[in-house]
């Protein structure tokens, strides 16, 4: 099986991206600015030719041919040949299925050209028939009137709501009455760990909770010596929400509330999560100084090399990166831990919660004249061979249920891990301005790993005072978005 080869980092770029990050920085506004529907219009006309050029807007138009349904996707940045073997196989199957009719995938170079097409389909009414995009970008191109509502008959186009797992489904739409777009893969963050570590030193199972997460951690690690049990990607643009968001909706709260009304990026969760992550460094000494400054391929290479025995929060596509290591038959994947750490058991009213859901979706334009294919085309995408495939060349959990019944084996083994962790995740909240909420987490907890790299302490007054000033950026954007 020949997986994909990404770390966090490469997985966020590109048309597979998983998060808000495919609002890339130089078309999104300065963190805070507002994120009203007339503002993304403007930085989207004003961007894209500084992102793709002039021959993004002559390639992406739905073109002369009325039988020809256009998908615009980013280049997979590991595996771009198998990428094209999938989207062959869809065309394959399409153009077999509606004799006449094609399909034409516009691959572009960068992930954020996708949705800046998107934005410019709302000032220009043209572009794609099907744009795919991340999860947490469709608020955007609802906010601006791209994508709309599925009905009932687009549902039982592409075989019916039933086909989908409810995790997936429930993360392309502000709820599940109001879904926006057709999931096409996931993938979900997990825990890695080293059995092998594990069983020398008498730890028969991975934690499940981060009280338990940090006693394996020391029991593992020797500061003394500069032997650290955990590894992390601190200084990964993407890490600070992914861990922060995780961490503080285990503890109850959310960056955004569910209604994507209300920022809370100053709430005591969130303080609390992010002084637990910090403190991975700082207090329970589990992880080095070094990992203050470490990206995700980092985090990946000190795992693989066996310098660590685990990293939380690694996604799914890091599977294929364990291949040919000193690790290779040593590891194992198991949830993230659920249950905050001193806590005997989760908050009341909360359930466990490992992942947020990431992956890809297939949004039809508004202003697609071809629909009825479109919607055809999408069908072919859920079918299992497509899905296994997806599965087998760049790593994404499949969503359909057939594909499971098919071909066991995509949630078998590691996989299963994985599977669980999609079932289970929540969707991120929905709103245009959660773009925003990388971007200032980042800058609120950029300081603190600074000081952590230098002098192994940080000051949580100050990073208390940079998530009140966050926060504030935050609900200024959320509030322009109701104008």
């Amino acid at each position: 099986m020949a997986l994909l080869s990404a770390t966090k980092q490469e997985v966020h770029k590109g048309a597979w991206s998983m998060a808000q990050e495919t609002t890339p920085d130089r078309l999104a506004p300065p963190a805070g600015q507002p994120v009203s529907r007339r503002s993304v219009l403007k930085i989207g006309g004003l961007g894209l030719a500084g992102v793709a050029g002039t021959s993004l807007l002559s390639s992406c138009g739905r073109g002369s041919d009325p039988h020809q349904v256009i998908v615009q996707v980013a280049q997979s940045p590991t595996a771009p040949a198998g990428q094209r073997r999938i989207l062959d196989l869809m065309r394959r199957k399409f153009e077999a299925a509606y004799p006449g009719a094609s399909a034409k995938f516009n691959v572009v170079t960068l992930g954020s050209a996708v949705t800046t097409s998107v934005i410019t389909a709302a000032t220009s009414r043209d572009g794609p028939d099907i744009f795919e995009v991340s999860p947490q970008t469709l608020p955007t191109g609802q906010a601006v009137g791209v994508f709309e509502v599925l009905s009932d008959s687009d549902w039982a186009a592409v075989g019916g709501k039933d086909r989908y797992l409810p995790s997936a489904l429930a993360a392309c739409g502000r709820s599940t009455t109001e879904l926006v777009a057709i999931p096409y893969y996931a993938s979900t963050m997990a825990m890695y760990y080293n059995r092998k570590k594990f069983q020398e030193a008498g730890i028969t199972a991975a934690p499940t909770t981060w009280t338990d997460f940090v006693d394996v951690g020391r029991q593992l690690s020797a500061p003394e010596q500069d032997r650290y049990a955990v590894g992390m990607g601190a200084a990964e643009a993407s890490e600070p929400w992914h861990v922060i968001w995780l961490l503080a909706a285990q503890l109850g709260g959310q960056l955004i509330s569910p209604d994507g009304t209300r920022s809370q990026l100053n709430s005591p969760e969130v303080f609390e999560a992010t002084t637990f992550w910090l403190d991975w460094i700082a207090k329970y000494r589990i992880a080095g100084k070094r990992d203050a400054t470490n990206v995700s391929a980092e985090q990946v290479k000190q795992f693989t090399s066996g310098r660590t025995a685990m990293f939380a929060c690694g996604f799914t596509q890091a599977i294929s990166s364990m291949a040919g290591t000193s690790v290779a038959g040593d590891w194992a994947l198991a949830g993230n831990p659920t249950v905050p750490y001193g806590r005997p058991a989760l908050p009341a009213g909360t359930r466990p919660v490992q992942s947020y859901f990431g992956g890809a979706t297939w949004a039809i334009s508004k202003y697609s004249s071809k629909r009825e294919l479109a919607l055809g085309l999408a069908r072919m995408m859920g079918d299992p061979d497509v899905q296994r495939l997806t599965w087998q060349e760049v790593g994404g959990l499949p969503i359909t249920t057939e594909t499971f019944t098919a071909h066991p084996e995509t949630r078998q083994g590691v996989w299963k891990t994985i599977y669980d962790s999609a079932t289970n995740a929540a969707p991120t909240p929905w709103s245009p301005s959660f773009a925003q909420v990388s971007p200032l987490l980042s800058t609120a907890v950029k300081p603190s790993f600074a000081e952590l790299a230098a002098g192994g302490t940080y000051d949580p007054g100050a990073l208390k005072a940079r998530l009140v000033t966050a926060n504030q950026a935050l609900t200024t954007a959320l509030e322009s978005e109701r104008r």
